[in-house]
């Protein structure tokens, strides 16, 4: 079985505090774009995981990890031969790794007859990574706390949100600098003062630690993109194409 693991932007991204547990309260609509790495699992008599050109131990891996926890969850002895083929970048904003872990998570949902709803898989994606249950839901998400608590955006949550409509994946153009942005790094960079400058309140921390990522910003800027903004903690920009 192959499938796609899509990568993800953050249309909007608030930080709206520090919770006792010591990771950043947030608010962030997730959108799904084009770009995508391919996971291939196979069955097999244990858990392995191999990404191409990415020198990670496989215990670090959230591919490994996410069937780990789905195995461990359902008490069963379960295996897996899983090889991803990389194509998001890695410190880019664009969850590639947790766009990893979902497509196992729901793939071997499916593989393994598990047949876990939509809601428990979310819970289970929580303990892999922060962006893992918006991407195991898919499609427009609110994300919300550190990421745990997420939910589909219909007609309804537009209204809720004041927004009048969210972009295709076709219609969102990516750029990635090159640059590995330090998700840590920029939290411990962000200001209470960089929030409501603009869609991602952590914009502001990644251009004082990463200077380039302007570069970047006006690039698209200059190709006619519409809302140019950057993707999570960054280093990757995106831009919305319009008729």
């Amino acid at each position: 079985m192959t499938v796609k693991a899509h990568a993800k932007i953050n249309w909007t991204l608030e930080v709206l505090g520090v919770r006792p547990d010591g990771y950043h309260d947030l608010r962030s609509i997730v959108l799904p774009v084009a770009l995508h790495d391919l996971v291939t699992l196979e069955e097999a008599g244990e858990i392995t995981c191999s990404a191409e050109g990415v020198d990670v131990p496989q215990e670090k891996n959230l591919a490994y990890r996410a069937a780990v926890a789905l195995r461990n969850a359902t008490g069963r002895k379960l295996g897996v031969r899983i090889l991803i083929e990389k194509h998001i970048p890695s410190g880019a904003g664009l969850g590639g790794g947790s766009s990893d872990a979902a497509a196992v998570l729901n793939a071997l949902n499916l593989m393994w007859g598990v047949n876990f709803s939509c809601g428990r898989l979310c819970e289970i994606a929580a303990e892999i990574g922060s962006d893992v249950p918006a991407l195991v839901m898919g499609g427009p998400v609110l994300m919300e706390g550190r990421g745990e608590r997420v939910r589909k955006i219909d007609d309804a949550t537009l209204k809720e949100l004041g927004i009048a409509e969210l972009p295709s994946p076709d219609d969102i153009e990516v750029f990635s600098p090159g640059i590995f942005s330090s998700t840590p790094a920029v939290y411990g960079e962000f200001r209470p003062s960089d929030c409501g400058l603009g869609p991602n309140d952590l914009q502001p921390a990644a251009l004082r630690l990463y200077p380039a990522i302007a570069d970047a910003l006006r690039l698209l800027e200059s190709k006619g993109l519409e809302r140019v903004t950057m993707s999570g903690s960054g280093s990757s920009v995106y831009g919305v194409r319009r008729p």
